[in-house]
């Protein structure tokens, strides 16, 4: 271990990963500030979105939960695609556990709470050349929390005020759920994810045959998050025995 890491006292090691996590609140804000926007333009209270944001924290999922609701989706429909779309990070924990010096069981929830992909893939970046402490790993997650949260309050008050001119911005909507498939599609295929890939696209053309497009692109994201998820548990797997 790194002895300079080593000597940090637990809050100098959180305020390191803040310094750290800048490069995602850089990322994560204006996504944030979208989701916002979007989510009282649904018809959801400022309120209302900040909830969410603070409550579920899962970036893509909360688009996805919002377009869902806004298509008259049921409760139970909305929740199962939000838990399949994130099963990958069932396996974030145990591959992250592998790199950090030790693993207070007082931290354990809030550091699997904020293990976001960004956060995740930056934490095992930076803990293959050295053990990474607890703290620092908190300190990262936070500020990406912080971020996420604030972005979403400052949308949902512009998205407020923008609430009574509808035009534009209601008529946008239309595109949310259809653009941020491609755009997971896309995402996926750059991290050389083809099977996720085909499995959505093929599951997606084959529901359009007997449901509406927005049923078929969900039954697509939950092909894709089971290959997804899948995939993932493999190569936390092998991350693990190496």
């Amino acid at each position: 271990m790194n002895p300079e890491r080593g000597s940090l006292s637990p809050w100098r090691s959180v305020g390191q990963g803040l310094r750290e996590s800048l490069s995602l609140v850089v990322g994560y804000a204006p996504i944030a500030f979208s989701f916002g926007v979007i989510a009282v333009q649904s018809g959801l209270t400022p309120w209302q979105a900040v909830g969410i944001s603070l409550l579920v924290f899962a970036g893509a999922s909360q688009f996805v939960m919002v377009a869902m609701m806004a298509a008259g989706s049921g409760g139970l429909t909305v929740l199962s695609a939000v838990l399949m779309m994130n099963l990958r990070h069932l396996f974030y924990g145990p591959a992250l556990a592998t790199r950090l010096v030790t693993l207070p069981r007082r931290l354990a929830p809030w550091l699997a709470f904020g293990l976001t992909d960004e956060v995740f893939a930056t934490a095992m970046a930076k803990g293959a050349a050295r053990p990474l402490e607890p703290a620092w790993c908190l300190g990262l997650a936070s500020g990406a929390y912080l971020a996420w949260v604030g972005g979403t309050a400052l949308g949902a008050s512009v998205g407020a005020g923008w609430a009574s001119e509808g035009g534009y911005v209601a008529q946008a909507l239309d595109f949310v759920l259809p653009a941020l498939f491609l755009a997971l599609l896309a995402q996926a295929w750059r991290r050389a994810r083809w099977p996720v890939v085909a499995v959505a696209a093929g599951a997606t053309l084959l529901g359009m045959m007997w449901w509406p497009g927005h049923v078929a692109l969900l039954v697509g994201m939950l092909a894709g998050a089971l290959v997804g998820s899948r995939r993932s548990r493999t190569e936390c797997s092998q991350e693990a025995t190496t």
